[in-house]
Parts: structure tokens; C-alpha cells; sequence
């Protein structure tokens, strides 16, 4: 097919992944690998081929270009669930069922550790709305596990400062849970939902309210993202912040602190073991860095 062609479909193929309920976060992971693929097609003079061999010539393109696994592996991803997708439709097969995955380098995942989570904190000192607000999402995240879609989904009924918990009402895959936070961080949301009571927006059902005016009546995604990363910024010592490293965080807090794997899958929202793997290595690997110091500072 030609790129103008796969990028018809795609519009179609994003309205099948929103009538599966996929959340916004996963259709932008699949629909980047796809323009992606379709963009190098295009500068490549090719047509959109769904062939392995196609599809290989463009994964080793990534790496030659310096794209390391991860990336290849989303873009793979995106451009195996648009292919799958389309052969249901036509009830043709699917030529990339069997193509396999690059295998990922298994590196620790990036996080936040204590001191730049107390620099974090430190930028949200005020009594104003937006530090109370981003305080207690940073409290949140950091403790909950819970992915960014799943934050801004949230709504003020779906929160109890007094038993410590918070509802998600549409987890990855559609599942909804409950997790748990500290009485610190109860306190921090304790702060900003009474502040929040007299903002403008407050009879909205969403938790988390956006600073400035906006078309939207609660914290997107992008709001999300900007105001961590220029609290990362302004933090001390600054660093680069994604909300991704906060889940990092409280997953591999968690496991550090001796919680049970079951227990950190059931309130992370991971149906498979694999998935948390990493944050149990980043634990484990944390834990023999700290035996190994003290057993070091005990010899003569």
C-alpha cells in the first residue's frame, strides 16, 4: 500500500483500539511505531509493506540510526498490532504473526531516588493551589504505582484520605484496582482537596484540576508532563524527570521495603511477572549495594 493509504487506515485502526477501550497512552505508543514506519517508507521511495523482511530493513535502520532496543521493540510492537488488526478485518493472515521481537538489554529502570524525590518535594513548599496540587501528585505517584492515564483519570470519589486509598477506575487492559498510600501522603492530598473545594472547576468529578484556564476541566497529559519536568528542573540538584520514573520509584520502594511480589503486581496493576522483573532486580541490587557498605565499613 502507499503511505497515504496505511495512513487512511490507521484513522480507522485508532478508532477499533478506542472501541477496545486501549488507553490513550498505549494508542500513541502504537500509532508512533506505525508513522514511523510509514514516514521511512516514504523518504525510502517504498511502499508499506507488511512483510517481515520489510520490516526488519527498517528496524536495522533504527539501530544503525542509534535507536536502542526499547525503542525498535515499540515501534515493532506498533507496527505488528496495525498489521494483526488489518488482516482480521480482511480475514486474510496475518505475514508478521510470527516475527520476532529484539531482545532488550536488561538495564534498571530509570527512577527516582530519595534525594531527587526530596528535591522534587522541595519546589512544592508553598501553600499555593498549584504547589499543593503537584505535591500531592508527586506524594502519589511515588508511593501508588499508578501510570500517568490512571492519575488523571481519577475522581475526587474515587479518593479516601482516611483509609488510604485510591480507586482506579480503568486500569491497562480496561481492569480497575485498588491501591494504597502513606499517612504522609494522605496528608498531602488532604491539603490539596481542601484547596481544591474552592477552586473554579471544583464541582467537576476529575481529582486533579488544571492551574490556568484551559478547554480541558481536569490535568491532561501534557500538563502532566511539563509541570514535572520543570520541577525536576528546578529541583536541587536538578535532573531529567519522565512520569513513568515515579511508578519506577514506588514499584522498586515497594520491594525494597520487603513487599510481597503479588502484593506489587496487584497494586501496580501487572497481571505478569515479567513485567516487574526489573524493579525486583533494582531492588535486590539496591538492598546488596547497602549490605555490602555496611558489612565494608565493619572490617578493620
Amino acid at each position: 500500500m502507499t503511505p497515504g493509504e496505511a495512513r487512511a487506515l490507521a484513522e480507522s485502526w485508532v478508532t477499533h483500539l478506542e472501541a477496545e477501550r486501549k488507553s490513550p497512552h498505549t494508542i500513541r505508543t502504537y500509532t508512533a511505531g506505525l508513522a514511523a514506519y510509514i514516514a521511512w517508507c516514504e523518504r525510502q521511495g517504498l511502499a508499506v509493506d507488511l512483510e517481515p523482511k520489510a520490516v526488519e530493513k527498517f528496524m536495522a535502520a533504527l539501530f544503525e540510526g542509534g535507536a536502542g532496543a526499547a525503542t525498535v521493540l515499540s515501534r515493532q510492537r506498533g507496527i505488528r498490532r496495525f498489521s494483526a488488526w488489518l488482516a482480521a478485518d480482511a480475514g486474510t493472515a496475518d505475514r508478521l504473526d510470527r516475527m520476532k521481537p529484539p531482545k532488550l538489554d536488561q538495564k534498571i529502570p530509570p527512577f527516582v531516588n530519595p534525594d531527587q524525590l526530596a528535591g522534587l518535594i522541595g519546589t512544592c513548599l508553598t501553600r499555593s493551589f498549584h504547589d499543593l496540587r503537584d505535591r500531592a501528585i508527586i506524594s502519589l505517584m511515588a508511593e501508588s504505582m499508578v501510570r500517568a492515564d490512571e492519575l488523571l483519570m481519577m475522581t475526587k470519589d474515587g479518593v479516601s484520605v482516611r483509609q488510604r486509598t485510591a480507586r482506579v477506575e480503568r486500569g491497562k487492559g480496561g481492569k480497575g484496582r485498588v491501591t494504597a498510600f502513606s499517612a504522609q501522603t494522605a496528608r498531602d492530598l488532604d491539603r490539596y482537596i481542601r484547596a481544591r473545594a474552592s477552586h473554579r472547576l471544583a464541582s467537576e468529578p476529575w481529582l486533579w484540576l488544571p492551574v490556568k484556564r484551559s478547554k480541558e476541566p481536569r490535568l491532561t497529559y501534557d500538563g502532566l508532563y511539563t509541570t514535572l519536568r520543570r520541577r525536576a528542573l528546578r529541583a536541587s540538584p536538578p535532573f531529567a524527570l519522565h512520569p513513568h520514573m515515579l511508578r519506577s520509584t514506588g514499584a522498586i520502594s515497594f520491594r525494597r521495603k520487603g513487599g510481597q511480589v503479588t502484593s506489587l503486581m496487584a497494586l501496580g496493576g501487572w497481571s505478569d511477572i515479567a513485567m516487574v522483573q526489573r524493579y525486583i532486580r533494582a531492588a535486590e541490587n539496591d538492598l546488596a549495594i547497602e549490605e555490602a557498605r555496611r558489612l565494608f565499613d565493619g572490617e578493620m
